[in-house]
Order: C-alpha cells, then sequence, then structure tokens
C-alpha cells in the first residue's frame, strides 16, 4: 500500500510541475490589418407629393406639396458620418377656377433663423403638411431634423400664407399640433 501511495504522489506531482511550467509564446505576432469601412454614397429621402383641397375664404383651393432630394444643395454630416442628401420643397395653392394663387420652393435655408447654424449643419428639411385654414390665413406645419429615418429629433415650425399671399415662419410652440382637440388619457395601462 505504501508503493501504491508513493506512485500516486509521485503521479500528482509531476501533474503539478507540468502546469505550473509557463507556455512557450510564440515569437511572431500576426497583427491584423484594419479594414476601413468604404464610404457610402449619400442617402436621399424618399420622395413624395401631396395634394388636398381645403375650404378657405370661401371657396375650395386645391394644396399641393412635393418633396424632393436635391443633389445641389450641400451634403449633410451627421454625427456618425453618414451623408445625407437635403430636400427642397415645392408648395403650391390653387385657385377654384385652376389658376395659380401661390407657389415657392422652399429649402432648409429658409428656416435657417429658427433653428440655428450647428443644428442647420446636420439636419434636413423633412417636411410641410397642410394644418388648417385659420380666418384669412393657411396655416402649415413644417419640420426641419436629423435626415435619418430612425431619428425623431425635429424642429417643429408654423408657415402662414395670408390671403394676400404673404408669407410669415415662425418656430412652433405647441406641444401638439392638435392642440384644439380633446385630450383623451389611456385608463389602465
Amino acid at each position: 500500500m505504501k508503493l501504491t501511495h508513493t506512485l500516486i504522489f509521485m503521479a500528482l506531482m509531476s501533474v503539478a510541475a507540468v502546469s505550473c511550467s509557463e507556455k512557450k509564446q510564440p515569437s511572431n505576432i500576426i497583427a491584423h490589418k484594419p479594414v476601413k469601412k468604404a464610404p457610402s454614397a449619400p442617402v436621399k429621402m424618399q420622395n413624395s407629393d401631396y395634394e388636398d383641397a381645403v375650404s378657405w375664404i370661401g371657396s375650395s383651393y386645391n394644396v399641393k406639396i412635393s418633396r424632393r432630394s436635391d443633389t445641389g444643395l450641400p451634403l449633410i454630416v451627421d454625427d456618425s458620418g453618414n451623408k445625407y442628401y437635403d430636400n427642397v420643397i415645392t408648395l403650391s395653392v390653387v385657385r377654384p377656377d385652376g389658376s395659380e394663387f401661390f407657389n415657392r420652393k422652399f429649402t432648409k435655408s429658409d428656416f435657417s433663423s429658427y433653428i440655428g447654424e450647428e443644428y442647420a449643419k446636420k439636419s434636413a428639411l423633412l417636411g410641410i403638411v397642410l394644418e388648417k385654414a385659420d380666418g384669412d390665413n393657411l396655416k402649415f406645419a413644417a419640420s426641419v431634423g436629423a435626415p435619418d429615418v430612425l431619428s425623431d429629433d425635429y424642429v417643429p415650425l408654423i408657415i402662414t400664407i395670408s390671403r394676400t399671399g404673404g408669407v410669415s415662419i415662425r418656430k412652433d410652440s405647441r406641444i401638439d399640433s392638435n392642440s384644439d382637440q380633446p385630450d383623451y388619457e389611456d385608463e389602465g395601462v
């Protein structure tokens, strides 16, 4: 039995000696060359066309809004380095007899005094929509913001067109554009 204990002890000692030895490191070090991501082409927002009739100053006017990416405008580069084309939006209001009452192309520069220089560099003109006819004025909601479709970062603006064709722009300070609608809270959520 003494011999068995001695053999087991010797086997354990040899295992301990082998496991404590330092592993030999290879002398050549292989470092992989970093692969640079190829720059992607600038992204264009989807073109859109909107047309609707609005009852205004006693008649039915036709409002047309068209958004197009404009490759002639300066590129937008976001914080991640992604590049986007800015948009130009054409807004026209047609009288009941078919004649044009108002027609103008809007770009982000039309709103630059409301959004700040640094924000303007990383944002695009996102959209313009008809909000309502309000007395002698047509009111439109406009937005300038991050061009990434997954982002909800934008500055809301109001465009007012008077019955004489005058245009005024201001920052929208309302939280919800449907502020004249009653608020309904979800219960039990």
